[in-house]
């Protein structure tokens, strides 16, 4: 067998996950949830706050920003949309429990007058599964800080996490949701898996479970998808120590948060695990698309930036139509300075983007167009990936400023500024720039354009 590279990550989850994330996956999967994606996505947010201690800063405002991606500064009443949906949703979860959900052993609320959830067992007092909130959880001082607050150590010992064991509960083979293909390629990936099966159940299994992940990690600098992706790349990896993937998927998490980190051994450590894993991924499976993508990632985190872009490349010569494969090649390639190669690469994915794909493509995109001096271009690319679905983060109301600047359009400028201010006050937005550009003077193109505007760094003391 051979040798195995261990990952893990702390529990930050409500004391009772396991139940509530398989209730989770019951409701979403339902008939009565088909075509009802919205609702799906709101139920999902919900909950994974609830489940990562956040449930306090739930509300309409909130929702309508992380799942709509609207603003009152720019959508008129957003809240309004979400107090509709809250209503509509409600139903679908009644009409669930009066029928294909009338057995469940839990069942999820959204009590009216609010939109946290509230967990309720089969004849168990609804009190006991109450979320965590600021006056009852007591969460370590690690668990209140930004992205960069993990500890490596906390993510990085040998064998199963609890919060590992929590996702497991999502993994079953017959829970699962696998993207179905068509035509040929359909026909060679049933081929696929049923080899695997012949191979072991856990070899489908662990394939499965790491497809998953690596469709949950995007976007990238999402912390609670990371941490959620990477606990079920490391049961990959238990399942299957030969299987490549799991070993890619913890390369490029790692790597995201090596590439975040300030320097100091917290990176120090991230950089040698993402390439430990990279390293193990490339031994396995050479010739897997997605060991030399995240070996490129890898390479990005130790700053050997040619190598990054010339894997990416190769990645990407692999496999053409892969859409996360794309999606890291022009990242790295943005982040190195080669712009003209990203409108290249992502202008069909950004332009027409797939509905709710949460694709970040548009957003790399719209970057690059910026540092082109195509700002109607690059508002444009942001505006058509969030009404698709795409990530709104803040980077991207930071290139949302700093575009508006560039065009003369100071109004607009100063309100994303001022956004980005209000709903990410705590972000070091420069310092991030600075750490994932390989020239300084292209971050600092965006930064002088958001002071300008009136965004001001007023970091939280544990975000540094």
């Amino acid at each position: 067998m051979p040798d195995q590279v261990t990952t893990n990550i702390t529990r930050e989850f409500h004391r009772d996950s396991p139940d509530i994330l398989s209730a989770l996956h019951d409701v979403l999967a339902s008939p009565s949830f088909s075509n009802a994606d919205r609702l799906k996505s709101f139920l999902e947010y919900v909950v994974t706050e609830t489940l990562c201690g956040r449930s306090d800063a739930i509300r309409g405002k909130t929702i309508a920003q992380d799942v709509y991606g609207r603003t009152a500064a720019t959508d008129g009443d957003p809240e309004n949309v979400v107090r509709v949906d809250a209503r509509r949703l409600r139903r679908r979860l009644a009409d669930y429990y009066a029928d294909e959900g009338r057995n469940s052993r839990i069942r999820i609320h959204i009590d009216s007058g609010g939109y946290v959830p509230r967990f309720e067992y089969s004849g168990q007092k609804t009190d006991d599964l109450q979320p965590e909130t600021a006056e009852n959880k007591q969460a370590s001082p690690e668990t209140q800080k930004f992205v960069l607050g993990l500890k490596p150590r906390h993510l990085i010992a040998g064998g199963l996490s609890l919060a590992v064991t929590v996702l497991l509960v999502f993994v079953y083979l017959g829970n699962f949701q696998v993207t179905q293909d068509s035509g040929e390629a359909g026909e060679n990936r049933a081929s696929q898996r049923q080899a695997l099966l012949e191979k072991s159940p856990t070899a489908l299994q662990a394939v499965t479970m790491a497809e998953q992940a690596r469709d949950m990690m995007l976007p990238l600098f999402d912390l609670t998808r990371q941490k959620l992706s990477l606990g079920f790349f490391q049961q990959a990896i238990n399942l299957d120590p030969g299987y490549s993937g799991g070993y890619a998927g913890a390369a490029q998490i790692l790597g995201t948060l090596a590439v975040l980190s300030p320097p100091g051994p917290q990176k120090t450590e991230f950089t040698a695990q993402s390439r430990q894993m990279a390293d193990k991924a490339i031994e396995l499976n050479p010739t897997d698309p997605w060991s030399q993508s995240a070996a490129s990632w890898s390479k990005y985190a130790i700053k050997e930036y040619d190598e990054a872009v010339r894997l990416s490349a190769l990645a990407f010569s692999m496999a053409p139509d892969n859409h996360q494969i794309l999606e890291i090649y022009g990242a790295v390639a943005l982040w190195n300075g080669e712009f003209p190669l990203v409108l290249e690469l992502l202008e069909t994915a950004a332009m027409n983007p797939v509905m709710g794909s949460r694709s970040g493509a548009g957003n790399v995109y719209a970057a690059a167009a910026f540092f082109l001096e195509d700002y109607k271009g690059a508002l444009k690319s942001i505006r058509t990936s969030t009404e698709a679905g795409g990530p709104v983060s803040p980077a991207v109301v930071a290139i949302q400023t700093a575009a508006s600047h560039a065009s003369g359009n100071m109004k607009q400028a100063r309100r994303y500024a001022a956004k980005l201010q209000d709903t990410w006050p705590s972000v070091p937005i420069d310092k991030l720039l600075l750490r994932l550009f390989r020239y300084p003077e292209h971050p600092n193109e965006i930064i002088w354009r958001l002071k300008d505007a009136g965004w001001q760094n007023t970091p939280s003391p544990t975000s540094q």
